[in-house]
């Protein structure tokens, strides 16, 4: 049997063989995954993510199918938003605010046309004896005049002169324009009525509560019989007479008397200063005796100091 020698320093050992195989696999191994695309591994786990997604939707639409009232939207946790979120998410769209507005409170209550308000009563809700709360009426405002001095508003006080010096035509026909006056008044609109001398006679349908009148046919007919009983005598007292009438709060008083024996300084202030707080045009009709005299007096100013009109009117043709 032949023995056959190996010579050390031709042959390799079996061990360095293996580790010089392994070594070199490795290194390549190094290399290959060294020379990768940057961002492959998110790239995968983006198609991880995808289809993960996809399955959320695909449970949540076989959930509304079995629940028909959709639940409140909830927002996912996200350990880090900014970096999630893209420039186009950052901003709300169209679709996505109206998706949010069906999920907004619908308004509750009444609309355009709301109930009426506790104690505000309508004009037909209102008796005869004042408006509701003492609250002034809700209709449009009237025209009226008085020997064509025109008042506007919703209530009027008459103011009239019945001393001595109106006996005769002139009363009477003091009488049948303020009854004219009235026909022009709607229920809407209320009245007063006033004759004074010395004292004072105003109309009442209120049982002595100083309310005033809404001026419906039952209204009319019970001033007419009032000013029918009214007659001239004793004298003047003008400053009481302004002084009640701008305490019922008219819109529009009308003031007829003379010119005689003028209302003093302070009494047109103390009305002018009444007359700040109530508001109201005091319309002024001054009798006198033939052509008027003077261009200024007492009626002329209260008029022009309260937004109201003057008008002169001559007796001696009353009669005609």
């Amino acid at each position: 049997m032949t023995n056959t020698q190996i010579d050390p320093e031709r042959y390799w050992p079996a061990w360095l063989a293996s580790l010089v195989v392994h070594g070199l696999l490795l290194m390549t191994a190094v290399l290959v995954v060294g020379r990768l695309p940057e961002g492959a591994a998110d790239q995968a786990s983006r198609s991880v993510g995808i289809v993960l997604r996809s399955e959320q939707s695909d449970g949540q639409s076989d959930a509304d199918h079995e629940n028909p009232d959709p639940a409140p939207p909830t927002e996912a946790a996200s350990p880090n938003p900014a970096e999630n979120a893209t420039p186009d998410a950052a901003l709300p769209t169209e679709s996505s605010a109206a998706a949010a507005a069906a999920f907004l409170p619908k308004p509750v209550g009444p609309g355009p046309a709301a109930a009426q308000s506790p104690g505000v009563g309508s004009a037909a809700e209102m008796t005869e004896g004042g408006a509701a709360g003492g609250g002034r009426p809700q209709g449009g405002k009237a025209r009226v005049e008085v020997f064509g001095v025109v008042g506007e508003g919703s209530r009027f006080v008459y103011v009239f002169d019945r001393s001595v010096s109106m006996n005769g035509p002139p009363l009477s026909a003091a009488k049948r324009e303020l009854l004219q006056s009235l026909e022009s008044l709607d229920t809407v609109h209320q009245f007063q009525i006033v004759f004074f001398n010395h004292r004072l006679t105003a109309f009442d349908l209120s049982g002595g509560q100083d309310r005033v009148a809404f001026a419906d046919d039952a209204s009319k007919q019970e001033a007419a019989r009032f000013v029918g009983g009214i007659s001239a005598d004793g004298g003047t007292d003008r400053y009481s007479a302004l002084a009640q009438a701008l305490a019922y709060g008219p819109d529009a008083v009308f003031f007829l008397t003379d010119a005689d024996d003028a209302m003093t300084r302070s009494e047109i202030e103390r009305i002018i200063d009444r007359n700040r707080r109530a508001g109201a045009a005091i319309n002024t009709i001054e009798f006198g005796d033939g052509p008027r005299r003077s261009e200024r007096n007492f009626l002329t100013e209260l008029a022009a100091r309260t937004g109201g009109s003057y008008g002169y009117v001559d007796v001696t043709t009353l009669g005609r």
